[in-house]
């Protein structure tokens, strides 16, 4: 009834917005992007991106990376124990070697950070579809996302905003900036939330609810004219995210184990063991914790000199992230997982950039050094099931620390053929060390009536050290036509590299680095004297050792999958339609398959344990066949005073396969997922207020599944349920 009752009033919302005298439609504002690391617009871009300025993410509610991909065509974001996975046209997948690459003001964000990113006090965020392996070099085969925080101001200007929604969530933001002196600004920002209730409610007496807790982000950038030339900027920040957010419930395979509304007792030493299926709802007989803590410092210098521009990019992060809880979602909770992880990461980015005549190009060079310290220990302590599905207990116990190293040296440029015509080419060499040790202890459980007791076995023989290194030369090429004064057609063919790696759960050899070949065709165009703008894109991409990530017993593990293939269509629009209505819009069609990967399915057929399996024509993991996302935007001045504009966007996925058995019990059917906002400004822009509603139909989805080899069922982490809420701003100075 609440689901039929929500439902009407988005479509009474909707209709009010179409009853309403049309008016000429203003010219779409362009936005400055510098994703090809030179200033430009994506009308004039060749490849596929889309801009978000700051004040539409503030206006949707976009706060978090995870909100953006109801928006942006391609882009799909899944959560395992609080680490953001992003694919971008079914390209990325997992954390230790992320697949899509992620800046803050030009830095390169150290692997795992992106979960801590809030889209707090921002000038715009860019989504760079495609490889990007000659500006971005390693870990760009599906794109990249950039943060381009708000700068200084040349007055005072400042707000606070205040947050009230449904599960006890409260919220603060604030902002504060201004000059100090006629050559230095500074602009603060922060933002904390306090969910006092979590949304994923355990059904366990005297056990935490799940997704709740505290979220604090702080940071401040300091901008400085030296000279005339020369421009300084420094950026600290300090992200803090505290309590059980990080959830995996129960996804039942076996009927009989589960029951929607009560879950189905089982026995295990004299003990109940229940499950539910139900959405946001889970039985864990332990109080899971989680701790992340980020800082960054950067410095960046510019020179702009006459024909010359040098820019130098230096960079200090420090993440902890910490996590002990159950990861089963049964009320013994029988899949205990403990892991933290330490690593610090300092990266220097020099690139010199110019214009002679028709040539435009930039050169550069970049260093990384990413070291790391993990502790993992992971234990399923016996046979929950064993009346049922027997299987064994298990334990591991692995301490590794990493050494990264990569130096890549790169130049791209564009050549003016003529008025009309233009050609481009780029080339860069990335050399990568890599340093692994690591002990690892494992085990099998002997469960007794009342106690389970473990031998530790030496899995690897004692302190593994594994050194290796590799290379890769990545290329792009494009040639772009002018086809009229307001639209281009551009070719392109680009290459990707994503570095191997290291699995510490297992005693194998390193896994090779990830490539890509990707071939595109796009058009863009700006219609109706700038009220619209369409862009479309046909893409192929041919990977190479394509990495995938499994769960073989309790241990995750990646392996290379040979060769894929993806085939697809992005269409992007966006159009004002009169004075106060726009809509906008994005679909993609992907066609993703495996070559030829024979691999061993964990879980294989019931009963029969460990199998091999060809997944030859399978869909890729993460990658929908069809998205689509349609929003709808209508502002008007009110005859008391002041704006109103009222919005709805809907985002549709397909289904979507989370392993590469193409086993229906390993994905998520297609959903729907629907947000509303209405937000007023007064007449005189001190005061403003944001209702909202997140995911109006109250839609049931999770965003990732994890395995082991129980076979009992599959452990997913749900999607936000329906959450209302309100803001108020208060605004000062001149923004």
């Amino acid at each position: 009834m609440k689901k039929n009752i929500c439902v009407r009033s988005v479509a009474l919302l909707l209709g009010t917005w179409l009853i309403s005298a049309f008016s000429i439609a203003e010219a779409i504002e362009e936005i400055l992007v510098t994703g090809s690391k030179r200033a430009g617009t994506v009308m004039t871009t060749p490849a596929a991106i889309t801009a978000v300025s700051g004040e539409m993410l503030s206006a949707r509610g976009l706060d978090e990376l995870s909100e953006l991909q109801f928006y942006v065509p391609s882009v799909h974001v899944g959560e395992q124990l609080g680490s953001k996975k992003l694919a971008i046209r079914g390209i990325g997948d997992f954390q230790l070697a992320p697949g899509v690459l992620v800046s803050v003001n030009g830095v390169v964000q150290s692997s795992g950070t992106s979960s801590m990113l809030s889209s707090m006090d921002l000038e715009r965020v860019e989504v760079m579809r495609g490889p990007q392996g000659t500006l971005y070099g390693r870990n760009s085969n599906g794109g990249a996302i950039n943060y381009i925080a708000a700068k200084p101001t040349d007055d005072v200007f400042g707000k606070v905003k205040l947050g009230f929604a449904e599960y006890d969530h409260l919220s603060i933001e604030g902002v504060y900036s201004a000059p100090i002196s006629d050559s230095v600004g500074i602009r603060l920002a922060f933002n904390h939330l306090n969910a006092g209730e979590g949304w994923v409610d355990n059904l366990m007496e005297n056990f935490n609810d799940q997704e709740q807790g505290e979220k604090t982000n702080f940071r401040l950038i300091v901008e400085a004219e030296l000279s005339e030339a020369l421009n300084a900027e420094l950026l600290l920040g300090r992200s803090e995210v505290s309590g059980p957010w990080d959830h995996h419930a129960f996804k039942s395979v076996h009927p009989e184990l589960a029951n929607s509304s009560v879950g189905l007792p089982l026995v295990w030493q004299g003990s109940p063991v229940l499950l539910t299926d139900a959405p946001w709802k889970i039985y864990t007989g332990s109080n899971s914790d989680s701790n992340r803590e980020y800082d960054i410092a950067s410095v960046t210098l510019d020179w702009k000199m006459e024909s010359v521009s040098v820019k130098s990019i230096t960079a200090f992060q420090d993440w902890y992230d910490y996590f002990d809880g159950a990861a089963d979602g049964s009320s013994v909770g029988a899949f205990q997982r403990f892991r933290s992880i330490d690593s610090q990461t300092f990266t220097q980015e020099l690139n010199v950039s110019g214009q002679s005549g028709d040539l435009s190009w930039i050169s550069g060079i970049f260093y990384m050094d990413d070291q790391r310290a993990q502790e993992l220990v992971i234990s399923l302590p016996g046979a929950i099931l064993a009346n049922f599905i027997p299987f064994p207990a298990q334990f591991q116990f692995s301490q590794p620390t990493y050494d990264t190293k990569s130096l890549g040296i790169f130049v791209d440029a564009t050549y003016a053929l003529s008025d009309s015509l233009r050609v481009g080419f780029g080339v860069r060499q990335t050399e990568d060390d890599f340093t692994d040790v690591h002990t690892m202890y494992t085990n099998a459980y002997s469960v007794e009536e009342d106690r389970a007791t473990a031998v530790l076995n030496d899995a690897c023989g004692g302190l593994l050290t594994t050194e290796w290194d590799e290379s890769a030369v990545t290329m792009r090429a494009s040639v772009e036509v002018d086809t009229s004064d307001s639209s281009m057609v551009y070719g392109s063919f680009s290459q990707g590299y994503k570095g191997g790696g290291m699995d510490t759960s297992v005693c194998e050899d390193p896994y090779r680095a990830e490539t890509v070949d990707a071939f595109e065709i796009g058009y863009k165009a700006t219609l109706g004297d700038g009220t619209t703008t369409l862009t479309t894109a046909l893409f192929h991409y041919n990977y190479a050792d394509f990495q995938v990530a499994q769960v073989v017993d309790i241990s995750a593990s990646v392996k290379n999958a040979g060769d894929a293939t993806v085939d697809g269509v992005e269409v992007e629009l966006m159009s004002n339609i009169t004075d106060g209505l726009s809509i906008s819009g994005g679909y993609t069609f992907l066609d993703s398959a495996y070559e030829d990967f024979l691999n061993v399915d964990p879980l294989g057929a019931a009963g029969a344990g460990v199998g091999f399996i060809q997944n030859a024509g399978n869909q890729l993991n993460n990658a929908p066949k069809h998205s689509l996302n349609v929003g709808v935007m209508y502002d008007v001045e009110l005859s008391t005073g002041g704006n109103l504009s009222l919005s709805m966007n809907t985002s549709y996925r397909s289904r979507i396969f989370y392993r590469e058995f193409g086993n229906l019990d390993d994905s998520q059917p297609g959903y729907i997922v629907v947000n509303a906002n209405a937000n007023y400004t007064s007449s005189d822009g001190t005061y403003g207020a944001r209702f909202f509603i997140h995911n109006a139909t109250n839609e049931a989805y999770f965003t990732d599944l994890v395995t082991s080899n129980s076979q009992y069922g599959r452990h997913v982490p749900w999607g936000m349920p329906r959450q209302v809420g309100l803001e108020v701003t208060r605004y000062f100075g001149s923004k």
